[in-house]
């Protein structure tokens, strides 16, 4: 019997790896009380039910879609909807864990590597040390990000897996599911938009209609039975919210105004080192390191907007597979650009945001994974190498907000986690560059020789 069971656990690690996690975790994160779940979701949530609005910019800023997986918990006694979806939420980090392992498989390459001890000591080692910690952050403030992370995960591995036919051809039920999560992870948060200039880049067609249709039905049913239900629909006012907070120049708003530490966007960390430090903050250190005036700072801030989004679609545009036959993209890794790829527009989302809390930054491990896989297949490369240290060093550095204290408050006021997204940012872009030429086999045996002994 007790063989059985274990063959049955083995054969399913992803399974077994949720309970064990679920076990150990949820109890530990459901512990905390004052999180997103009880400020935010189920509130919003209960709102929907009784017919109500919901909440302003304070308390709901995503599309009113998110609250499709909350409604079923809300339902639950507090503490037991606690526990429920810190469950939904380990169970979302473990299935974008498997998609992405799933995706870099499908890499011949990095499949034989991984056989190898030392090469999958170093891929965990790696991946572990650049993102446990950005995974943590979401899940023990029971944020809905791990489902974000999860959606845009499974884009990739379609993606990924769209490029098995044996044809010049995108596979297109792949192409079709890919665009579906991207739409899915859009419909949840509205930054994962940018997934479709990315692939309008690549001249991914299928992907961007079904990405566009999605969103467009997610909305609408959800309206729609919304209003049968209650009488109501949301999309409309929430459009309106959006459109309030739509300025990507004008870095945050509300409790995620430019000077909250918290808010690590991209535009976020430049105010902050544009205007004077605040002295109600209590940090006792000037940040700035440039004072300028409202006009040039947008016009600072609109530059970076365009320099982030404009270098993500050339590259796509310049590397995109899809569009070569079959015989010219040989040799080319597929599957590590198609990781890549997810990574480098979830950084740049990150980036261009007009917030972006230091919870909301879980999918740098797609980036992270991308130039582990390959660092072990394909040998050292500098950029990846300078990308990857930057991210350990953040990381290993005290000084988290979880631990809190005058250090956690100046290195989020510099933007540590930030300056992650921006190495795991320029890290995926040279993936995309590297794994979009063709290599042939004998350069990938000699470039991971050094890890095989």
């Amino acid at each position: 019997m007790r063989s059985r069971l274990f063959e049955a656990w083995w054969r399913r690690p992803w399974l077994a790896g949720w309970l064990v996690c679920s076990t150990i975790l949820v109890p530990i994160l459901s512990f905390r009380r004052q999180s997103e779940w009880t400020g935010c979701y189920a509130p919003a949530a209960k709102r929907i039910i009784a017919g109500l609005d919901l909440p302003g910019a304070e308390g709901w800023v995503y599309p009113p879609f998110f609250a499709v997986p909350v409604l079923p918990i809300v339902w639950l006694p507090t503490a037991v909807g606690r526990l429920a979806w810190c469950m939904l939420l380990v169970g979302a980090v473990i299935l974008a864990v498997r998609w992405l392992w799933n995706a870099l498989m499908l890499d011949e390459p990095f499949r034989m590597a991984v056989k190898r001890p030392l090469r999958f000591v170093v891929f965990v080692l790696l991946l572990g040390s650049t993102s446990v910690g950005h995974a943590l952050v979401p899940l023990s403030y029971q944020s809905h990000d791990p489902i974000v992370l999860a959606l845009i995960a499974g884009g990739a591995w379609f993606g990924a897996a769209a490029f098995r036919p044996l044809s010049d051809r995108l596979d297109p039920v792949r192409e079709w599911s890919a665009g579906i999560c991207f739409g899915l992870a859009a419909s949840c948060k509205v930054m994962p938009v940018l997934f479709l200039p990315v692939m309008v880049a690549e001249r991914r067609w299928r992907a961007c209609w079904s990405m566009l249709l999605t969103g467009a039905m997610a909305a609408l049913l959800f309206d729609a039975c919304a209003w049968l239900l209650t009488g109501r629909v949301h999309l409309l006012k929430w459009l309106q919210l959006a459109a309030g907070g739509s300025d990507l120049m004008a870095s945050g708003g509300g409790r995620w105004g430019a000077w909250n530490p918290l808010n690590q966007s991209g535009t976020g960390i430049l105010t902050r080192l544009m205007v004077p430090t605040p002295t109600e903050l209590g940090l006792g250190h000037e940040c700035m390191i440039l004072a300028v005036d409202d006009q040039w700072r947008r016009i600072v801030l609109l530059g970076w907007i365009l320099v982030i989004v404009g270098t993500l679609t050339w590259v796509a545009f310049r590397t995109a597979l899809g569009s070569m036959a079959r015989q010219k993209r040989g040799g080319a890794s597929t599957a590590i650009h198609s990781v890549a790829m997810a990574g480098a527009t979830a950084c740049a989302a990150l980036l261009i945001a007009p917030h972006s809390s230091n919870y909301h930054f879980a999918p740098l491990c797609l980036a992270a994974a991308a130039m582990a896989a390959w660092l072990i297949t394909r040998g050292l490369d500098a950029t990846l190498v300078t990308c990857l240290v930057v991210m350990i060093l953040i990381e290993a550095v005290p000084g988290r907000d979880l631990i809190g204290g005058r250090m956690a408050d100046l290195k989020l006021a510099y933007g540590s986690v930030g300056l992650c997204a921006l190495a795991a940012f320029i890290g995926a872009l040279r993936i995309m560059s590297l794994a979009s030429r063709p290599v042939d086999d004998d350069a990938v045996g000699r470039g991971g020789s050094d890890l095989s002994r």
